[in-house]
């Protein structure tokens, strides 16, 4: 197993994926699916090929698992923390840990809401 007290580089890049990559997740979603609707429903009423449903599920669960991979990192963090495997005299390594996974609860919460909201509307309405 690999040391985390020995990459502080890694510790940090794990913190700040944690602390944002689920808040960028659930940006991204509500943008492309937002960015989709307006086409495919749109005067023009470019799909790609792709229905509205299928695309919405594509970008929903892709994000859920960039915002669940932030937010099982920073539980990974926090557990390292407790073992001792990464030197955190100040506790900041604990401190953005347990922000890492309250921000990741909430995120990967609201991408699921959005997803099924959705999912269970219709498409496209005159």
């Amino acid at each position: 197993m690999v040391s985390l007290g020995r990459s502080p580089r890694l510790v940090s890049g794990i913190q700040w994926y944690a602390s944002l990559g689920p808040p960028f997740a659930w940006v991204v979603q509500l943008f492309l699916g937002y960015a989709y609707a307006q086409a495919s429903c749109g005067a023009a009423q470019v799909s790609a090929g792709v229905g509205f449903h299928t695309w919405q599920v594509i970008v929903g669960v892709t994000m859920a698992l960039v915002a669940g991979g932030g937010w099982v990192g920073a539980i990974a963090l926090h557990a390292a923390v407790g073992r001792g495997e990464v030197d955190d005299p100040l506790g900041r390594v604990r401190f953005m840990s347990i922000l890492g996974m309250v921000v990741g609860t909430i995120f990967v919460t609201l991408i699921l809401y959005t997803l099924a909201g959705t999912v269970a509307l219709d498409g496209c309405r005159p």
